[in-house]
């Protein structure tokens, strides 16, 4: 049986984004709640529904996907419902869900699967309002908040789940919903929330023993340890008080437990004095205004806080592995700290092997999907040394759990990985070349695999030689197809500013930058006109540069969360790869009349000089970004398995390269109906005056400069156009002010 059609049962916010999830994934989701008036009784459900599908603020990728969300409630909508499965995510109350599921059991199909959200009751403890036969096909389903971006989810069976429910479950929140699965045991708190408590329980009680103030460890068990920024007291305020004194509360209520969560003096002062973080505006941080204030412990006021000037931090830098070994080795006291909370880290992560899961591999999935972790525990490990790190603990544990001690090789091979996919080193045949900027391989025998390998992914000039040079390789020999992805969080966020600034300050912009865009154009075009399949796939911030390569990739796969856009203006600069003059081409060489292309044009220029980002990968469509043949998948793990298989596809049914067009300019007319609108937002303030000079130059472009209406031109034309303007705003102090400021802030100057 597919999954396709879903009951989310209770329309909080975690049900109402469960809901939004199963929406953009392409189900039919019926979203319920309780009947709170009679005399409308969809009022809590109506309403989750008005916001999820709100037109300033949706939820869903696409509102045309709003057709496949209804709501109901629990009283007239159970009956006879023939839902694939239900996902109950009501209050955290046994008695109310034990109720709620004896009515949907008799109302469901008996295919039906049962899944429960609950973070805090005992999966078998809710099991017991299902008669034996349900209970084999019900189970916890843990989705992490907000559901839509976090990466994990536990599946947690109940001591009859049916085996083949489980696999169906993995299966579809894997490869439907996009998701990581980690399968977990029924103890309190699951994998995920089990360790994360633990650490930032132990960081906070040892910290307030050894006297180290907030910041200190928030700068101590932030970035540089593979954690998020926030540090562990801002993860705290994020998480809120509340709810991470309830876990922590759950978890000492086993005996064997307690000695794992000392009690901590400061996270039950500002609980008692209703601080619990970000959802009320105070917690260990508070925000007035501009400014971001620390709670002191020793005056309880909220002060400006100190920088932390601890001798460590000196030498804890971007390298994890480097990082690792400086802690191991260090003799000061705040070193020391660090060492002791990977340490414990380590073995309490050891400790619930198999208590909490079977495998250890699940509990550093859990940790980098669920706490956004760089590397789990147990990569950690593998990272400071397998060999030292388990002699050190023994020596300053004593004991060590009966696995680990027997256990005599790293946790992990070379090349392993997390995801349950194919890594992408199993498709690749031999490697014809890897330099900084770029790797191509051969892969299934006859494809190409052009992967960006820059620092932090920019388009490099040396990567567009070698992106032509890959094409050449592709054309010229017996291969089928390529592909042209990049690894990390971001596909790429574009050009190298700190290349431009230097071309200003050696005074040779027109020496140095132009031939770049030269290539750029070359290489991209090369690869738009390609005469085998090239697909590109991509995820995360694909900005500048990055978004005019996936423009011109003949086909393009895209995970969800793609946010695409062409933000030079925010720099003080216009596209230079060929972004505007492929905006252009695609908008003129259509058959749509003469108003609709000027219609579509302004759209186009409006969304490029105002920087404007894709906040998914069916907006990048709507944009303009994307267009229907490219894919678009919720899994942005499988992205380059699917782009192979989609470029063996196209190789496989007589890929037709795409033509060259020539087609009829809009024109100085054109432009100076831009300038028009454009002066109007000049004056009333929405744009600043170099703004208004920026965004000309890009309808200069777009228009086809200054030749009149409907004269015939090409892409190569307006290419010349783009760079000419490019050029021009370089060699602009404005734009070598927002430069700097975007290097030196990494926010955009409004000059």
């Amino acid at each position: 049986m597919s999954i396709r059609k879903a009951t989310v049962l209770g329309a909080g916010v975690m049900g109402s984004q469960i809901a939004a999830l199963l929406v953009n994934a392409g189900l039919q989701v019926q979203l319920l709640d309780i009947v709170i008036d009679e005399n409308d009784k969809n009022k809590i459900s109506k309403g989750a529904y008005d916001s999820l599908t709100n037109r300033k603020r949706p939820q869903l990728f696409d509102l045309n996907f709003a057709s496949n969300l209804s709501y109901g409630n629990f009283d007239e909508d159970l009956e006879n419902n023939d839902s694939d499965i239900f996902i109950e995510a009501v209050k955290e109350d046994i008695n109310i869900k034990h109720d709620l599921w004896k009515k949907v059991a008799a109302g469901a199909k008996e295919t039906a699967i049962f899944a429960t959200n609950t973070s805090g009751i005992p999966i078998e403890m809710i099991a017991e309002a299902f008669d034996a036969a349900d209970r084999q096909r019900f189970l916890g389903m843990h989705f992490f908040n907000p559901p839509r971006i976090m990466k994990l989810v536990e599946l947690i069976p109940n001591s009859q789940t049916d085996q083949a429910i489980i696999d169906q479950v993995t299966a579809f929140s894997e490869d439907v919903l996009g998701k990581g699965v980690v399968l977990a045991n029924d103890v309190p708190a699951f994998v995920g929330n089990r360790i994360g408590t633990h650490t930032m329980n132990d960081i906070i009680a040892r910290a307030e023993n050894d006297g180290l103030s907030i910041t200190e460890v928030d700068a101590l068990t932030g970035k540089a340890i593979g954690r998020p920024r926030t540090g562990t007291y801002g993860l705290v305020d994020l998480v809120g008080l509340d709810i991470a004194t309830a876990v922590i509360g759950g978890m000492k209520r086993v005996p064997e437990e307690v000695e794992f969560f000392p009690d901590t003096v400061q996270v039950k002062r500002l609980m008692e004095a209703g601080a619990l973080g970000n959802k009320t505006k105070q917690g260990f941080y508070k925000k007035e205004g501009r400014k971001r204030l620390v709670f002191n412990p020793e005056s309880g006021e909220y002060v400006e806080p100190e920088t932390p000037q601890l001798e460590i931090l000196a030498k804890l830098g971007k390298d994890l592995k480097e990082n690792m070994d400086v802690i191991f080795n260090a003799t000061d006291e705040a070193g020391k700290f660090l060492w002791t909370t990977l340490r414990n880290t380590f073995h309490y992560s050891a400790v619930n092997v198999p208590k909490a899961t079977e495998d250890y591999k699940n509990i550093d999935r859990a940790m980098v999907w669920g706490f956004n972790w760089k590397q789990g525990p147990f990569q950690l490990w593998d990272l400071m040394g397998f060999d030292r790190v388990k002699d050190r603990m023994k020596e300053e544990l004593g004991s060590l759990p009966e696995w680990i001690e027997n256990r005599t090789e790293p946790f992990y091979g070379e090349g392993e990985i997390l995801e349950n996919i194919t890594p992408i080193s199993e498709f690749i045949n031999e490697e014809i070349w890897n330099t900084d900027d770029s790797n191509l391989s051969v892969a299934n025998g006859d494809q190409l695999l052009f992967k960006l390998q820059s620092k932090n992914n920019v388009i490099t000039d040396g990567f567009a030689t070698e992106l032509e040079k890959a094409i050449d390789t592709l054309e010229n020999n017996d291969y089928s197809s390529m592909v042209i992805y990049s690894e990390g969080y971001n596909f790429s966020v574009g050009a190298n500013l700190y290349g431009m600034l230097k071309a200003v300050e050696m005074n040779k912009v027109d020496e140095l930058v132009g031939p770049m865009i030269d290539q750029l154009h070359r290489t991209f075009s090369r690869m738009k006109y390609s005469t085998k399949p090239i697909v590109t796939a991509v995820q995360g911030k694909t900005l500048g540069g990055g978004a005019e390569l996936l423009l011109h990739s003949p086909y393009v796969v895209a995970a969800t969360e793609t946010y695409v856009g062409l933000v030079e203006v925010g720099v003080g600069l216009i596209p230079s790869g060929g972004g505007l003059a492929e905006f252009a081409d695609r908008v003129l060489h259509t058959n749509h009349r003469n108003n609709d292309k000027q219609s579509t044009m302004t759209e186009v220029l409006m969304n490029v000089g105002t920087a404007r980002v894709s906040q998914n990968a069916y907006e990048a469509r709507t944009l303009g970004f994307l267009r229907d043949r490219d894919t678009i998948i919720m899994n942005a793990s499988k992205r380059v398995e699917v782009a192979l298989n989609k470029a063996k596809y196209l190789s496989q049914t007589n890929y037709i390269p795409q033509p060259v067009y020539k087609y009829l300019a809009l024109g100085s007319d054109y432009k100076a109906l831009v300038a028009g609108e454009l002066d109007s937002k000049r004056v009333g303030n929405f744009i600043s005056d170099y703004d208004y000079e920026l965004t000309l130059e890009i309808g200069h472009v777009l228009s086809g400069g200054e030749l009149p209406r409907n004269t015939y031109v090409n892409q190569r034309y307006l290419q010349r156009l783009e760079k000419e303007g490019f050029l021009k705003a370089l060699k602009n102090q404005k734009t070598v002010d927002r430069i700097k400021h975007m290097l030196e802030t990494g926010r955009p100057l409004r000059n």
